[in-house]
């Protein structure tokens, strides 16, 4: 089962329907968490949603209890809210996305992007970033593996090593014109004991 943890956000819904094709999805208000729900979750997805990273202390905690222990994904507001705990500092960008195509420049080996050549283009909605200058600061094991080849803001990152991965991008956006495989190459690479070594073809 995909737990996605809902922050009331219009893009939840589509995103479980793209979930929905790996596996079983349940949708749960950060409010109303369960510690079954949990239990039962093979993956843990942090959904986008309006407003900052603290805005959202139920979810703050979770991540905190839950990483290294499940394996977690940030779309959006999740992505930030995963980086700001591991020692990001996220600010306002100088210019807000909202429905923005843009091309992103992917890190070679990257698993989040196995199979696929960049550039690749992708939908942004989102006025917030991590602050470039604070990538310094975050715990060893997360690697950024996308960029904004224009303004070289961190789009993507994985942690290999606690099965952790965030998108600053929208995948299930039509914007997004990869976004199933991308989706598809992070759930193999959660749930396969190697640690993602095999991918989809």
């Amino acid at each position: 089962m995909i737990l996605l943890v809902d922050h009331q956000d219009s893009f939840t819904r589509n995103l479980e329907h793209m979930l929905a094709d790996l596996d079983r999805v349940e949708v749960i208000d950060r409010k109303n968490i369960s510690d079954r729900q949990i239990k039962e979750a093979k993956i843990i997805v942090l959904s986008p949603g309006p407003g900052k990273p603290d805005d959202y202390p139920e979810t703050q905690s979770l991540y905190r209890s839950l990483r290294g222990i499940k394996p977690m994904i940030g779309i959006c507001l999740g992505f930030q809210l995963m980086l700001q705990e591991e020692g990001g500092r996220i600010i306002r960008q100088s210019q807000v996305l909202h429905g923005v195509e843009t091309e992103i420049q992917t890190v070679n080996g990257s698993l989040t992007y196995s199979g696929l050549v960049s550039p690749i283009r992708v939908g942004r909605y989102h006025s917030l970033q991590i602050a470039p200058d604070s990538l310094s600061l975050l715990t060893p094991s997360i690697n950024m593996t996308a960029r904004d080849p224009i303004r070289q803001v961190p789009l993507s990152f994985e942690d290999m090593i606690r099965k952790l991965f965030g998108l600053q991008f929208h995948p299930e956006s039509f914007l997004s014109v990869q976004g199933n495989r991308i989706i598809q190459n992070i759930h193999h690479a959660c749930v396969d004991k190697n640690g993602g070594t095999d991918q989809p073809s």
